[in-house]
């Protein structure tokens, strides 16, 4: 029913989507990420030494991104136009939209292929105004642009603001975007070791995940190529390659521990797609990974620990049911984790609503509060934890 809900995307190359409440009005909007304008006229052809590679983004011109409102009928509009969007071209990949300026609404975060990451800011009314270089976004802290691939965020630093963390291409860092406050991003991934070890390969999928519930979020990266005859003209990398678990040790800082992390990170595939749940329910996250002309790789978390945990699944009423853009708050002794309700992150990837929250040795959350997409608000107190909790928005 794609055409009939008017959500066909012409002959765009769709990269990265996310449903959003745009305007506040309780049903979800669409936003595409486009990665380029598929023609077989533009068709490139390229060979180093005489073997075959694939085009490289530059050889195509950017395209704008397309976002389609909810008409709460089973339709949408494309809005691409006098929302703000379409003023912008680029060659999108990853996408992840969240309340990032807390103010209220929804912006989108765009990252681009070999072009500088678009940053849509949200008016409040589902008017967007592009601002990717005014809040440090566009570009890494070098000044230049990403071959960016996959995009998560989480509040890594437990600060209250959520950040980015964004994978990219071999020889280059993934960046890990540290929310200042005021919707301005600095560039933390020299001083925080995030992505050691990644540089020689190409980082898809990725998550901002509290692994061993001890309440800071650790960083996994999945790892492959996009040219399976890479070994021919180069070896300083490899098609197929190991995927990395970064460990944050709760100041700032993370270290690779994929060595040690057990037998569900010794596959080597190209691995693209990452998601991450709580599979089995037995109170830790597990992963996902989707594998490029191979089958999915399952990794369950076997951590063993006496770290306590709570899982929160929320139901919306007047906003819509998923939840979608709820701005949740933990609040346990001495420590706060925020978290938000997203559908769509990473690379081409959604892993559900339900979030996740490591409370470390605490074993009791003093205060739950969710603010609810519209401008609703809840609260619920003397939580116990290890535990999945449902909370329906209140009216």
């Amino acid at each position: 029913m794609t055409e009939s809900a008017g959500v066909g995307n012409g002959q765009f190359v769709g990269a990265g989507t996310c449903f959003l409440d745009m305007d506040n009005d309780g049903d979800l909007d669409l936003f595409v990420g486009n990665y380029l304008r598929f023609d077989y006229d533009e068709h490139v052809v390229r060979t180093i030494d005489g073997i075959p590679r694939y085009p490289v983004p530059r050889d195509f011109q950017p395209v704008p991104d397309t976002l389609f409102r909810n008409n709460g009928d089973g339709t949408f509009a494309d809005v691409s136009d006098e929302s703000g969007i379409s003023r912008v071209s680029g060659t999108t990949m990853g996408t992840v939209c969240g309340d990032f300026d807390q103010d209220g609404d929804t912006d989108i975060f765009a990252i681009c292929d070999v072009a500088a990451n678009l940053f849509y800011q949200n008016d409040g009314t589902g008017k967007f105004e592009e601002v990717g270089i005014l809040n440090g976004t566009a570009y890494n802290g070098f000044g230049d642009e990403n071959a960016s691939m996959g995009v998560d965020c989480g509040d890594y630093d437990n600060d209250g603001l959520l950040d980015f963390f964004m994978t990219s291409y071999q020889n280059e860092m993934p960046v890990l975007y540290r929310n200042l406050g005021d919707g301005v991003f600095e560039d933390a991934t020299q001083i925080s070791g995030a992505g050691e070890g990644s540089f020689p390969y190409v980082n898809w999928g990725n998550g901002l995940i509290d692994f061993d519930n001890d309440g800071h979020l650790d960083i996994f990266i999945a790892n492959g190529h996009t040219e399976d005859n890479i070994e021919l003209w180069d070896s300083s990398t490899a098609y197929r390659a190991p995927n990395m678990l970064l460990r944050n040790n709760g100041t700032g800082r993370f270290t690779n521990i994929s060595q040690g992390a057990g037998s569900g990170l010794l596959p080597e595939k190209a691995s693209r797609g990452a998601g991450f749940d709580d599979l089995d329910n037995d109170g830790d996250v597990d992963v996902v990974i989707l594998n490029s002309r191979d089958t999915p790789t399952i990794i369950r978390n076997d951590t063993e620990n006496a770290n306590h945990w709570l899982e929160i699944r929320v139901i919306g009423v007047v906003a819509n049911r998923d939840g979608v853009g709820a701005h949740v708050t933990v609040s346990a002794g001495d420590s706060k984790r925020v978290a938000e309700v997203h559908s769509g992150r990473s690379y081409q990837s959604h892993y559900g609503s339900r979030l996740h929250f490591g409370l470390g040795d605490r074993t009791q959350v003093d205060r739950l509060d969710i603010r609810w997409p519209g401008g609703g608000e809840q609260t619920l107190e003397n939580i116990r934890t290890n535990q999945l909790l449902t909370v329906i928005e209140s009216r």
